[in-house]
């Protein structure tokens, strides 16, 4: 291959890559906070809560917005959030309708209204939104969440010379619980610890139901203790962790301790409460294995051994007695 052809493929791959990073959206980035929060109000009452939108100061491009109040869901046991805006009715999302949120500019109602305006990098905006509950309101819980999304300049311009505009979908969701009558029903199903780890962490888990017509809070926590003591080598129970559940709908928790060894026996206990911790605990114990593939089959191995040994020995004596 002559100079000549090394040369145009020289270019033609600098063409190339140049072309790519021409493509390539710009450093982008949209959150909003807080990502979650709870009320507690009577039928005719009201709040107001705040949601932020900001981006990052090193992004190179203004960051264009649409925000709504929408209904949301959970899709499954995971608790992945579903955003479902064609549901503005039922027993749980019926708050959209008695919502308002507005911006620096205007004000808009929850159920038809979008909110639209331009974030520029490193700065913030902020969203207010009001909750007024009707008088005939039932009691039990009411869900909504902030629903922000980036969206093209509208003016159909592109800045930052990209041809490619990242988009992002963020929400901050809202649990609101109405006094009048309220049903706390549930339960924690399956409350499990794994008996053999091949790997760290040890974790735990369980599945908490809600039966009931309002969010249910789930308090739970783990420790670890030797095997042959009461001296615990961890635990969280100063500072449980919390997850909510929505009524109607299961969900499926889990944790772990971090710092878990890669070899050890270890009693584990996790203690779950649904709802009040003044309420009696679905606790789980056991005792737990870790160790790897690799030691459990040298353990096996040693055993093996030992087995064949003592058998042959006594194969021998009885040959020796005949």
């Amino acid at each position: 291959m002559n100079h000549r052809k090394i040369l145009s493929l020289g270019l033609a791959l600098f063409a190339f890559v140049l072309g790519f990073e021409i493509l390539k959206s710009p450093a982008s980035a949209l959150s909003v906070s807080p990502m979650k929060e709870q009320y507690s109000l009577i039928p005719g009452g009201s709040a107001t809560g705040r949601v932020s939108a900001s981006t990052y100061a090193s992004d190179t491009v203004n960051t264009y917005y649409e925000v709504m109040i929408a209904p949301f869901t959970v899709n499954n046991d995971n608790n992945d959030y579903s955003i479902i805006l064609d549901d503005y009715g039922s027993d749980y999302t019926n708050i959209v309708n008695w919502v308002t949120i507005s911006d620096a500019d205007e004000t808009v109602t929850g159920k038809d209204g979008v909110l639209k305006g331009k974030i520029e990098p490193g700065k913030q905006v902020d969203f207010i939104y009001k909750i007024d509950v009707p008088e005939n309101a039932r009691g039990g819980g009411q869900y909504f969440a902030v629903w922000v999304k980036s969206v093209p300049n509208p003016d159909g311009t592109i800045e930052g010379n990209v041809g490619i505009q990242e988009q992002i979908t963020i929400a901050s969701v809202v649990y609101v619980e109405i006094a009048g009558d309220i049903n706390r029903s549930g339960a924690i199903r399956e409350n499990n610890i794994s008996t053999i780890f091949l790997n760290p962490p040890i974790s735990a888990s369980f599945i908490a139901e809600n039966k009931g017509n309002t969010h249910a809070e789930i308090t739970y926590s783990m420790q670890v203790f030797p095997l042959f003591s009461n001296e615990e080598i961890y635990t969280n129970e100063e500072n449980p962790e919390t997850k909510l559940v929505l009524p109607g709908t299961t969900r499926f928790i889990s944790q772990s301790w971090d710092k878990t060894p890669a070899i050890g026996i270890f009693r584990v206990v996790q203690t779950v409460y649904y709802g009040s911790t003044d309420s009696t605990p679905s606790i789980s114990e056991k005792t737990v294995i870790i160790a790897p593939l690799w030691f459990i089959f040298l353990v096996l191995l040693i055993v093996f051994a030992a087995i064949f040994w003592l058998i042959s020995r006594i194969v021998r004596r009885k040959k020796t007695a005949e």
